[in-house]
């Protein structure tokens, strides 16, 4: 194999190609990613064996076909430091990879290419189509609510739902949930309800960075892949009984204010300043034209801030973690949110335009 890379692009390849490279393993062959030059195309491929992606590079000259399994660390080292370089040489044969430069020669031990486990590729239509942009934006709204741990594995997804002309994703953590809503591109060729792995969701938010352009994906046994123009990802699905999410969220309000949203956020982080992991809690008194948030930390003080808000409804005190109020607000694109509760003890709803709800549980503040 010999093929000449443009080094910016390479470099794009294994930053992505990388979040599947598994840092600690048994199996030396999952630290390396596999290169492929065939038809005038390098293709990156990664795995850790629930998931994968391929990647190709369309800024390559292919001087000779072939494969090469290269340790994935010391490859993109080699690449990062070369930033300077326009182009890269890699040529790999039988013993080792040869990565050069115009004033640099790297030697690199590698593996057979034969032993690296296949990474599905996408073949065929898939069942929906949409636009990227808007996927990632999706994305952007609904995958910081996931459970980081995984003792609950099926909320450590983000459950995507497809039907007709209509993408729906939720996810929870048992204490809070998001839910964003968009169009497809066309109608889908069949529904299709699966819960998508956080990590996939990440990449997948990576790559759909690209204004105007169109991707895919398919469900299909106990895996999803999804096509973009460079790159296609693969998954194997979480298992397991996803939350019913419709009977957590409220259906009535008693109380409905509506708030700056940026001024709202500013005001949250505020007053988490006086908070800690013993007391993390923020109270919020709403009254008819301004919520107070206060805090308090017994061994480090208090904090009192205000900010307007109309509030249809009898004033009302609420109590919630900062950080899961800030973790919402901060990828809200609307200039205001509706923020509705029926009482103190019970989940409050934040919306902002038609297509995004936080279901938020409150929390005891005495």
């Amino acid at each position: 194999m010999k093929v000449i890379a443009q080094t910016a692009a390479l470099q794009e390849a294994l930053t992505l190609t990388g979040q599947l490279v598994a840092a600690r393993t048994p199996k030396p062959v999952l630290q390396c990613v596999k290169l492929v030059a065939a038809d005038g195309v390098l293709t990156v491929l990664a795995t850790d064996l629930e998931a994968g992606v391929r990647y190709q590079l369309g800024a390559v000259q292919v001087e000779q076909d072939g494969e090469a399994l290269i340790p994935a660390a010391r490859l993109a080292g080699i690449v990062r430091e070369s930033a300077d370089e326009e182009s890269l040489t890699i040529e790999a044969d039988a013993d080792a990879c040869h990565v050069r430069g115009a004033g640099s020669h790297f030697k690199i031990f590698g593996y057979d290419p034969g032993e690296y486990p296949a990474v599905a590729d996408f073949d065929g239509d898939g069942d929906c189509r949409i636009a990227s942009d808007a996927l990632a934006e999706m994305i952007s709204k609904t995958l910081f609510a996931t459970a980081k741990a995984h003792s609950h594995y099926a909320i450590s997804g983000v459950l995507c739902e497809v039907s007709g002309k209509k993408l729906q994703l939720v996810a929870t953590d048992g204490h809070r949930l998001a839910q964003a809503k968009g169009s497809l591109a066309d109608a889908a060729g069949r529904d299709v309800t699966a819960i998508v792995p956080g990590k996939l969701m990440s990449l997948i938010q990576r790559v759909a960075a690209d204004d105007g352009e169109t991707l895919e994906m398919k469900v299909e046994e106990n895996q999803v892949l999804v096509r973009t123009a460079r790159a296609v990802l693969v998954s194997t699905l979480v298992q397991g009984n996803f939350p019913k999410y419709s009977e957590v969220i409220p259906k009535e309000a008693t109380h409905k204010a509506k708030i700056n949203t940026a001024q709202f956020e500013h005001r949250v982080r505020q007053a988490a300043l006086l908070t800690n992991e013993e007391s993390r809690g923020v109270r919020l008194a709403f009254g008819s034209d301004e919520v107070v948030l206060t805090s308090r930390t017994p061994e480090a003080g208090e904090a009192e801030v205000s900010c307007p808000a109309t509030l249809d409804g009898e004033p009302l005190e609420i109590g919630f973690n900062p950080a899961f109020l800030t973790d919402a607000l901060r990828v809200i694109d609307a200039d205001e949110i509706a923020f509705e509760m029926s009482a103190s003890n019970k989940p409050a709803v934040i919306k902002a335009g038609t297509g995004f709800l936080y279901v938020l549980m409150p929390v005891d503040l005495g």
